[in-house]
């Protein structure tokens, strides 16, 4: 699977610094990812920039979640050129532009903890199997209310649902102008609709490469809370918001170039057989598993399907066009964009590698299953719990061989923590139903 040669490096670079310039940029913020996707970052000067792509702007790794603990290591942002883009909107008369990096240890080699590296490797290493690969989403997120102080509420005017359209809904309006931004840097939407739920929205993202597809959705995060701020509004990615609506989840389609249907459905075994391991780093909150239940079309469990809605893995009708698209639809968007998408294409490579067989499409809905059909079909159900999903990443090896060694340790202990102070807190649901009776 190719990746960006020397001389295509150093053409972007030549690029950017031509656009900073044509464009008045006066600062540029050079930005990566924590291990949990949580994206961090640095502003310079324009000025800067050259010195900035020969490594000169370093950072306290000790101060980011998941990279060196205990001890103060200056590590490298490596700016990648090829994702310079201008911001399309303009503070105090300051043109800033962005652009994503890579992380690099002191001495220049990769830093084993970067995310985005760790999608490069595994991308990489599917190549044997994988010549052509590439990847679109569909992005679901709530628009909400914002208190008088400012701060977030659950409260929405909106009361539209799948596909409904209001000339006064502020949601549409901030959803259109989170799409003319978007295309504006660079990021094709393929179509942007209201969802099921009051106030839930949904972008759909053109296919792109896959390490593309990643950076374009921690972009699209940036840019879609950014303007709902200046709408008035709070935009959250969270799976659950609501108990009696829908969650937000993130659809990833795969397009596997010119391969005969033998290989596309060793694919499709593969990620039914890795769904458990990978389901911690595509569902990584507490709340993730309050969306996967049997509702809203979520899927529970390891089945494949051209049409239930509620299959772990699709592959829908084409429509008449080819190749047919693998349609994943468990994860959401409070994942590591990068994590993810290594884990997926992991799950991909080895099921090719393997060429395991995921048995026949099932048709109707998946909720339906009994134990026993579940059991004569080696169907598992997902976990139902972070804590399951951790237990199910310490056992698929080929999912921890994707993020290595550092990377899986540190995402796994953050989120036993996390776990842990979800455990100990006591709920409003817990006082509701037993502060009166015991």
């Amino acid at each position: 699977m190719a990746l960006t040669t020397v001389k295509d490096a150093a053409h972007a670079r030549r690029n950017a610094l031509a656009v900073a310039k044509e464009r008045g940029v006066r600062w540029v913020r050079l930005a990566f990812v924590d291990v949990l996707g949580i994206q961090k970052s640095v502003s310079i000067p324009v000025g800067e920039l050259d010195a900035a792509f020969e490594g000169k702007v370093t950072f306290d790794g000790g101060s980011i979640d998941g990279f060196v603990r205990g001890e103060e290591v200056d590590m490298v942002l490596r700016p990648d050129p090829a994702t310079f883009t201008v911001l399309p909107w303009v503070e105090e008369g300051q043109v800033e532009a962005r652009i994503l990096c890579d992380i690099a240890m002191p001495d220049g080699t990769p830093f084993e903890g970067c995310a985005r590296t760790t999608l490069k490797r595994v991308l990489e290493d599917a190549g044997d199997v994988l010549q052509s690969v590439q990847a679109a989403l569909e992005v679901e997120y709530y628009l909400f209310e914002l208190a008088e102080d400012g701060s977030p509420t659950t409260r929405t005017n909106d009361a539209g649902s799948y596909f409904d359209f209001s000339a006064n809904d502020r949601g549409q309006e901030a959803r259109l102008d989170t799409s003319v931004a978007l295309e504006a840097m660079g990021i094709p939407i393929s179509s942007a609709h209201h969802e099921h739920g009051a106030g839930q929205h949904e972008l759909d993202l053109a296919a792109a490469g896959v390490l593309t597809m990643a950076d374009r959705l921690l972009t699209v995060r940036g840019v879609v809370r950014r303007i709902a701020q200046r709408r008035g509004l709070h935009a959250t990615f969270m799976p659950k918001p609501l108990e009696e609506s829908a969650g937000s989840g993130l659809h990833v389609y795969f397009a596997l170039g010119d391969v005969d249907e033998a290989v596309r459905l060793h694919a499709i075994a593969g990620l039914l057989d890795h769904a458990p391991g990978f389901t911690a780093v595509c569902n990584p909150t507490v709340n993730s598993y309050k969306r996967l239940v049997a509702a809203w079309d979520a899927p529970v469990f390891t089945v494949w399907s051209q049409r239930s809605a509620n299959a772990l893995v699709r592959v829908p009708p084409a429509f008449g066009t080819t190749p047919p698209l693998i349609e994943v639809r468990s994860p959401d968007a409070a994942c590591n964009p990068y994590l993810a998408m290594a884990a997926l294409v992991e799950a991909l490579a080895d099921g090719i590698r393997a060429r395991n067989l995921p048995g026949d499409p099932f048709t109707g809905s998946t909720y339906e299953l009994g134990d026993r059909f579940r059991t004569e079909h080696g169907i598992r159900q997902l976990p139902k719990s972070l804590r399951q999903a951790i237990a199910a990443l310490d056992e698929d090896l080929v999912i921890r061989g994707a993020l290595g060694d550092h990377i899986y340790h540190a995402f796994r202990d953050a989120k036993l923590a996390e776990y842990e102070r979800y455990r100990r807190a006591v709920h409003p649901w817990e006082r509701e139903a037993y502060l009166r009776t015991f």
